[in-house]
């Protein structure tokens, strides 16, 4: 057989495409890019016992009870900045991934909210 030297393999080449076009749809269909309010933090999962998520424009979970002495701590996962404002306490902005904690030493009930996103609201209860 003189002359054929060529190595090209049609079905391989194929696979090969439809491997890459398949990849490519299935991290398209996740991205989150250009919206300023999507989730930063990758992955799933809920907040710990002693943690509050701020993501997609609210507080997860919206409230919380813990001890008195509990330290809690937010965490913004979303693109824009956020505050976490009680009375008498608060974090100033928070951006993308940083956290802010708070120790609450006495029992009571504690309302917070955002300054950016008035709309943005939460609870810890205090035992």
């Amino acid at each position: 057989m003189a002359g054929r030297h060529s190595t090209f393999r049609p079905i391989t080449w194929a696979a090969i495409l439809v491997s890459v076009f398949l990849l490519g749809i299935a991290t398209g269909c996740s991205s989150d890019k250009g919206n300023p309010y999507s989730s930063g933090g990758g992955g799933g999962g809920n907040p710990g016992a002693n943690e509050v998520w701020i993501q997609n424009m609210a507080f997860n979970p919206t409230s919380r009870t813990v001890s008195a002495g509990t330290t809690v701590t937010w965490t913004n996962k979303d693109a824009a900045a956020h505050t976490v404002t009680g009375s008498g306490w608060g974090s100033g902005n928070i951006s993308q991934n940083a956290t802010f904690a708070h120790t609450f030493a006495t029992a009571g009930s504690y309302s917070y909210h955002c300054t950016i996103h008035p709309s943005m609201t939460g609870t810890i209860t205090v035992q």
